[in-house]
């Protein structure tokens, strides 16, 4: 089972293991194409430890932005 986000709805729905289409293995991440059990749309999600470290770098970018501001204003 896994735990998606359907993009369409954006609501948080259990995906079994034989909605899952295909699974593709990227160099910073893996993307697995899943059939939502909401839409019936496919969507695709991509995890891994590179891309999740590039996702909180980008945060910490815009946190630390946004406090720029702030302090400036």
């Amino acid at each position: 089972m896994l735990m998606i986000t359907c993009t369409v709805t954006g609501n948080r729905e259990l995906a079994s293991l034989d909605a899952v289409r295909s699974i593709a293995n990227h160099p910073d991440s893996i993307a697995v194409t899943v059939t939502c059990p909401a839409c019936g749309q496919e969507h695709v999600h991509r995890t891994g430890r590179r891309l999740d470290e590039a996702r909180r770098a980008r945060a910490v970018e815009v946190a630390v932005r946004r406090a720029v501001e702030l302090t400036s204003a």
